[in-house]
């Protein structure tokens, strides 16, 4: 898991005809066919790129279902209130996505939200 990095802030909202946006905090390169790998629970692995591996953690329980549905979603890359670029990246549900999240500090959403 050394290649990964995790997003410190993300945000999911939906617009008005059901599109799914996805906000984090913008990079330095553009990104290179850029897709979620999911299974509908607490965590994903957004591939940026082939070589930068994303981890978007606790997912809220309340918007897994609508990403496991999603075929695609917008990205927003943002510096501070600003948009430095869109784009889409494409969905790939899988059964489990084989990580041991345990192994590099992740917890399930309910552990974190008992502990507030």
């Amino acid at each position: 898991m050394s290649n990964y990095t995790t997003a410190n802030k993300f945000i999911v909202a939906e617009g008005e005809g059901g599109q799914l946006y996805l906000f984090i905090e913008a990079k330095k390169n553009h990104p290179d066919e850029p897709r979620i790998i999911y299974d509908g629970h607490d965590h994903a692995i957004f591939l940026r790129s082939p070589e930068e591996k994303i981890i978007l953690d606790y997912i809220h329980p309340e918007v897994r279902d609508q990403l496991r549905k999603a075929r695609r979603v917008v990205m927003v890359e943002t510096i501070l209130e600003n948009i430095k670029e869109s784009y889409y990246a494409e969905m790939q549900m899988v059964e489990k996505i084989p990580v041991d999240w345990s192994k590099i500090g992740l917890k399930t959403w309910e552990e974190v939200a008992l502990k507030k």
